[in-house]
């Protein structure tokens, strides 16, 4: 009998992705819109403690997230936003095939004339089984949802919920002079789906590289690294000082700064102390990347702020304020939203 005392005593990975089964089990299937059922080449199921409201704003975010993703498969790499949210060709170099297929992959839960594809159906649910959504140490961000194992399985906390809409985001933000060119002003719940999505092991692909010693050296301690692909996490910033999160106590807690929100997306692709893969390796790359193409789409403009320019590095390696962008936090940045 698998008790609880051995499951924890199992790598990371196998026991995460025993635990993300046992809770896979589906409840119900969420039937609102049947036009726009009938157009997604997968199925919402679960629901656990999502009350009617809810599982309606979950329906609908996931059909506003397609919407994105059909925006977005057109890659353009002589493109401001592409070179801003990947890198620019040179830098990324045999890494452009491997964004596409992520953004085509991602598209695909929405049915194209021709296309025989289904990803796999989503189980969603409410109940905040791994007990992330309230974790953030700090007060302006919280976890909006979260992914379980690299699974389709989506918990969505009560942020989720206060998020608007994908077109009333796109039509206040664009109408508002002062503010219609950044980037963030622009969130919202489709927004908030596509970054989970990406984090699903049969749509984001990335890579790892391992450090492991050459055994074929004759000399002793000599260390040699491979690549491999896998499933997307999340990248964090290299060369920075660490998040340190307020807490209750005493203890000095530190944290990576991880590539959440526009600011830190946009320095993954840019500067010298990351790898050329870590922004393709960042879901929140491919999410803010979408909504941007959309709203180009819909409203003929890029929204490019913040933009990523400067002349001395090592000063943006070290000013905080502009490794997290506008306060208050849309979400927690202290803490991965995959488990």
């Amino acid at each position: 009998m698998l008790t609880l005392s051995t499951l924890l005593s199992l790598p990371v990975f196998l026991s995460t992705t025993i635990i993300a089964h046992a809770l896979a089990a589906p409840e119900l299937t969420y039937r609102d819109n049947k036009d726009d059922n009938d157009n997604l080449a997968a199925s919402l199921t679960g629901g656990e403690k999502c009350d009617k409201k809810e599982l309606k704003a979950i329906q609908e975010g996931f059909v506003e997230m397609n919407k994105l993703f059909q925006a977005s498969i057109k890659v353009n790499w002589n493109r401001s936003a592409e070179q801003e949210f990947f890198g620019k060709p040179e830098r990324l170099q045999n890494y452009t095939a491997m964004v596409e297929a992520n953004l085509l992959r991602a598209s695909q839960y929405s049915y194209l004339q021709g296309n025989t594809t289904r990803n796999p159906d989503i189980h969603v649910r409410c109940d905040d089984p791994m007990k992330k959504c309230q974790e953030c140490t700090r007060k302006e961000g919280k976890h909006v949802a979260y992914t379980i194992g690299n699974d389709p399985h989506i918990n969505f906390c009560e942020r989720y919920f206060d998020l608007p809409k994908l077109d009333d985001a796109v039509e206040k933000a664009a109408g508002n002079l002062t503010s219609n060119l950044e980037i963030m002003s622009y969130y919202n719940r489709a927004t908030a789906w596509a970054r989970q999505v990406m984090h699903i092991s049969a749509v984001g692909v990335g890579v790892v590289e391992k450090a492991v010693v050459n055994s074929q050296s004759q000399t002793t301690f000599v260390w040699t690294t491979y690549q491999y692909t896998g499933p997307l996490n999340v990248s964090f910033l290299a060369g920075v000082k660490n998040e340190h999160p307020d807490t209750n106590g005493p203890n000095n807690i530190e944290a990576l700064k991880y590539g959440y929100g526009a600011n830190r997306a946009k320095l993954l692709a840019v500067l010298s102390t990351q790898m050329p893969y870590d922004a393709l390796n960042n879901p929140d790359n491919y999410a803010l990347y979408a909504q941007a193409r959309y709203v180009m789409e819909k409203k003929g403009l890029y929204p490019n702020f913040p933009v990523m320019q400067f002349d001395d590095e090592m000063e943006v390696l070290s000013n905080e304020q502009l490794q997290d962008g506008a306060r208050p936090r849309y979400a927690c940045f202290d803490a991965l939203d995959i488990v």
